[in-house]
């Protein structure tokens, strides 16, 4: 494949990764090869391909008899991700707890606790997304990053955050917090609960959104 090929194909792959997390391509939605030549301005060639990488990557599913569609994740799948998540999560956050004091852990921490402060909508998802990566970052583990990010990313790429009920938003915060305050007190075991704690009740407030 060209360089030339190659970039139509990362363009097209990032402009469906776009209208998938920005709802304009719905769960369940069937991805229609003609139609997105004509949306994107791409030929047949490099939309087939990065409707392929992209199923790759858990986004796109192909059904028999009806070709692509963006993945839809039932509630059996969503709980068992939260259950990984939960362990690998409440490993990382212990492990940020014992990193806190190396390089600039502590202002990054703090700056984006800040940010959340007043973030409201589709920026509190973002803040959201942006703490449980920093607190990876933290961690120190590039096998612990690599595996929590696989967790994370079909959850946040498919919006079912954007499925919560607002006033989740209220408890999270304040379980941030708690968990915030347990990482730069270097408390491992009380940062471990606290995020198991937040990741349990997320799972509840994603599972019962799904359910409606």
């Amino acid at each position: 494949m060209t360089g030339t090929s190659e970039s139509v194909v990362e363009s097209t792959i990032n402009a469906i990764r776009g209208e998938i997390r920005d709802g304009r391509f719905a769960p369940g939605q069937r991805l229609v090869v003609a139609d997105l030549k004509q949306r994107f301005g791409a030929s047949a060639g490099p939309v087939r391909e990065a409707i392929r990488r992209l199923t790759g990557e858990g986004l796109i599913d192909i059904v028999p008899n009806r070709g692509a569609m963006v993945r839809r994740l039932d509630g059996q799948e969503v709980a068992e991700i939260f259950e990984i998540r939960e362990a690998v999560e409440g490993l990382a956050a212990e492990m940020a707890a014992r990193h806190i004091d190396r390089d600039d852990n502590r202002s990054l921490l703090a700056s984006e606790r800040d940010r959340g402060e007043t973030a409201a909508g589709r920026a509190y998802i973002e803040h959201n997304h942006a703490l449980h990566r920093l607190v990876y970052q933290i961690a120190g583990n590039a096998r612990l990053i690599e595996t929590a990010e696989q967790l994370t990313l079909p959850i946040y790429r498919l919006r079912y955050h954007r499925l919560m009920d607002p006033t989740h938003i209220m408890s999270s915060r304040a379980e941030h917090d708690v968990l915030i305050d347990a990482i730069l007190a270097g408390d491992e075991p009380g940062a471990a609960i606290a995020m198991r704690h937040h990741i349990r009740n997320s799972a509840r407030a994603m599972l019962a959104a799904i359910k409606l």
